[in-house]
């Protein structure tokens, strides 16, 4: 693969004005997640099995997830390594194990996992888990609020360049020539007019096992709200933003040839 010029594809300005309206039948998501951040919740042993009780309908499978921290302490005569067990967390999986709620202290996630459809179909578990939480741990507030997309792109050409599908990529100097065999950038950035935080990364994955005449990347955009609130509807209104933020910057990202690949549907 080779590196571009550095200038945009001329019609991705009006993909990123017409976003909400594109729809792709194979899209690049692996995963697409929303995490809340709470504090002060009235947590103890008994939170993760009455929320299991209210979900284990859609959500029957349970398992624990165990968290450790590395820890290294140096001191003036030696240096000192251990492990240290951090409270875990619960996962509730769907049977089909496309769709996952974590709970931890402090902390909800939904994760929507592939197949991905669209977003109003995983949208409603958000604002379920988010209000079935308030319930059972009596939170004081929310304190951040993150969307997460994660998606896998895969070229299927030996050599092409970058600027053929993506508006965002590394820049080499001359010297070094215009070609690469791995890269990994990472930007964030606010949105205009905004308290959200866009954080992008960008960069060459494994390629598909059955043939090597393919590129791989994985395009992850992560929006961050940090902010105090617990009211729903304003909660609601920020999920919606978070997710328009991402769709726009995730539009001008890419060039209708890679639009190509994900086939997009046609506009009803």
């Amino acid at each position: 693969m080779t590196s571009g010029s550095g200038r945009n594809n001329p019609h991705d300005a009006t993909a990123c004005r017409s976003f909400p309206e594109r729809r792709y039948r194979k899209p690049p998501v692996i995963e697409a997640l929303c995490e809340v951040y709470f504090a002060d919740s009235a947590w103890d042993g008994t939170v993760p099995g009455v929320f299991y009780e209210r979900i284990k309908m859609d959500y029957p499978r349970k398992q624990q997830k165990r968290i450790q921290q590395a820890q290294i302490a140096v001191g003036p005569d030696q240096a000192m390594a251990g492990v240290r067990q951090l409270p875990s967390w619960m996962q509730f999986v769907s049977d089909e194990k496309h769709r996952m709620i974590q709970l931890a202290e402090n902390l909800v996630v939904v994760n929507q996992l592939a197949p991905y459809t669209h977003f109003e179909d995983w949208e409603p578990e958000i604002y379920r888990a988010f209000e079935l939480y308030r319930e059972v741990a009596h939170p004081k507030s929310v304190v951040r609020l993150g969307m997460r997309y994660i998606n896998r792109v895969v070229i299927p050409a030996e050599t092409f360049r970058m600027e053929e599908y993506f508006t965002i990529y590394p820049a080499l100097p001359k010297v070094l020539g215009n070609t690469y065999r791995s890269f990994l950038v990472q930007v964030d950035s606010h949105r205009e007019g905004q308290n959200h935080v866009i954080l992008i990364t960008f960069g060459t994955a494994p390629p598909p096992e059955q043939t090597q005449l393919a590129h791989a990347f994985v395009l992850d955009f992560y929006d961050i709200l940090e902010d105090q609130c617990l009211d729903a509807e304003r909660f609601r209104k920020e999920v919606e933003r978070a997710h328009e933020n991402i769709v726009a910057v995730f539009e001008a990202s890419i060039t209708d040839r890679l639009r190509c690949l994900f086939e997009e549907e046609p506009i009803q």
